[in-house]
């Protein structure tokens, strides 16, 4: 329904308003009313209105000062239809700059009525049929670049977007709102529903949100833990007068409100810029297994769960752990083997101390995640970390299961590192093997496939040998040969043929990689073949 009110100095043209027409009939819905502009200000400050009929004179405030008070002061997108009587018709014009959406002469005939309500609805869905093309066009495309942001590989184009929509981009983090993958009745839902539900937490976000409604998006690595990612600053919570933790615990509970299933928020740590976004991103991993393994929060932040595995005694622990992360992220068989053995001597230690045994595993299994993660969104952690969890490596097993699970971890990102990166440079062959004879580069592609383009350079020359320019310049001189042998070609067409838009150029590398201008390898072929 069309939410109306009503604004006339006259009570019985308020009610004969009301009784003129079946209201709801037509898709209305009168929800308040004023006697003048004064009154009619202090409703739409604090009620959702769509439209306003109002009288043009009367006191204190008259209908030109309301709207224009509105617009200036509350919102553009409040429509107007003013009540004039015929004497008052020229002064009625002037609401002509105010883009009223229309006027109706007093007395208010019925049928005038419905015309003018009909043309306003019409007017009214189209408009917001456009804004939700405009909105999802816009988010699609915010998407795109907080993605690439979050992946920390994105160019400046991604940056400018991204401070054009949300609030602010200084001191933020980056929040994961997931369901509680515990809860049974959750866990029975299928696929198609678990996405329903998704589209229910992303809604229920961007109403809490408000205005601020871009700071929430749906990841695209979101599509197995359905949870919905919100871009959180510093400004929001200032804006509405309350300190950090407790505008999130406000936002949370809201939303929960309007939700069937228990949500956590998981919150990374703070950075200074939107650039930084991809670290905040990271975090939330460790946030969010801690949470899985202690089941005591709603909502868990990187700094606190931090500083419980981050205690003075717990010093000699991580320096272990973490010499074990970095060989295992280096695939060193030998060195992992010894790092494994120094970290369950002193575990051993550590036996009448289970819970720093227990600290000590969750900070290594987080770290050994967060790398997974990095390689692989789809990475399944919640398997992993009950495998272990329930395995007892360093508790109840043994030294040899310890040393097994780390290298078969070692294993696993090697094969991820490879299918990965592998997968990227399959496509960019099949990129040059299509797309040759067009104007194809290492930043284009690098950008179509979000990912740093020195870094890409660099794995592409690993991968082939070469630089990506050779290759490309190579496999163009390639087909070009063979344009020479089977065809009377000229040699500038051949040349644009294959993607070169300079015919010196082209023959210049023709000679540089076959030894031989183009002409005289057609040539030295047509004497071959008599």
């Amino acid at each position: 329904m069309i939410k109306v009110m009503i604004v006339d100095d006259e009570p019985y043209i308020r009610q004969g308003l009301r009784i003129l027409i079946d209201w709801e009939q037509y898709g209305f819905r009168i929800t308040a009313e004023a006697s003048n502009g004064h009154e009619a200000v202090d409703v739409l400050k604090n009620t959702d209105i769509d439209l306003v009929i109002t009288d043009i004179k009367m006191p204190q405030m008259d209908g030109l000062e309301l709207i224009e008070y509105t617009r200036k002061h509350i919102s553009s997108n409040i429509r107007f239809i003013i009540l004039s009587g015929f004497y008052e018709f020229e002064y009625a014009k002037k609401a002509i700059k105010y883009d009223v959406a229309d006027y109706v002469l007093k007395p208010v005939q019925r049928e005038e009525l419905i015309k003018v309500l009909e043309e306003y609805k019409e007017a009214y869905y189209q408009h917001i049929e456009n804004l939700k093309k405009q909105q999802m066009s816009e988010r699609i495309i915010l998407e795109r670049h907080l993605t690439a942001l979050m992946s920390g590989i994105y160019d400046r184009e991604s940056i400018d977007y991204v401070k054009r929509y949300l609030t602010d981009t200084a001191n933020i983090r980056y929040i994961s709102i997931e369901y509680d993958t515990t809860d049974e009745k959750y866990n029975h839902l299928s696929d198609d529903e678990k996405a329903g539900e998704q589209n229910r937490l992303y809604d229920a976000v961007k109403k809490c949100l408000g205005n601020h409604w871009h700071h929430v998006f749906i990841p695209s690595n979101a599509n197995r833990d359905y949870s919905v990612g919100f871009i959180y600053a510093g400004k929001l919570a200032e804006m509405e007068g309350l300190k950090e933790k407790d505008y999130i615990k406000k936002l949370h509970i809201n939303i929960s409100s309007l939700l069937s299933f228990k949500i956590y928020f998981y919150i990374g740590q703070k950075v200074d810029d939107i650039s930084l976004i991809s670290e905040s991103f990271k975090s939330t991993t460790i946030a969010k297994n801690f949470q899985l393994y202690s089941k005591v929060m709603d909502i868990a932040f990187y700094e606190e769960i931090k500083d419980k595995i981050s205690t003075e005694k717990y010093t000699v622990d991580k320096k272990l752990i973490d010499d074990l992360i970095k060989v295992i992220e280096e695939n060193d068989i030998e060195q992992i083997n010894s790092a494994v053995e120094n970290l369950y001597t002193h575990f051993k230690e550590l036996a009448g101390e289970p819970e720093m045994i227990k600290i000590s595993m969750d900070y290594f299994l987080f770290n050994l995640i967060s790398l997974a993660r990095e390689l692989d969104s789809d990475f399944d952690y919640e398997e992993i970390y009950k495998m272990v969890s329930q395995g007892g490596y360093a508790i109840r097993g043994s030294v040899n299961n310890f040393k097994k699970f780390a290298l078969e971890f070692s294993d696993y990102l090697n094969s991820l590192r490879k299918n990965v990166f592998g997968g990227i440079l399959a496509d960019i062959e099949r990129e040059i093997t299509e797309n040759y004879m067009h104007n194809i580069s290492l930043k284009s592609l690098s950008e179509k496939y979000f990912i740093n383009r020195a870094y890409l350079g660099q794995i592409f020359k690993k991968q082939f040998g070469v630089s990506f320019k050779d290759y490309l310049n190579n496999y163009r001189i390639e087909k070009a040969c063979e344009i020479l042998l089977r065809t009377d070609d000229k040699i500038y067409e051949i040349a644009e043929a294959v993607g070169f838009n300079n015919t010196d150029y082209f023959i210049s590398k023709f000679v540089q990689i076959k030894g031989t201008t183009p002409l005289q390898y057609r040539k030295q072929f047509l004497n071959k073949m008599i």
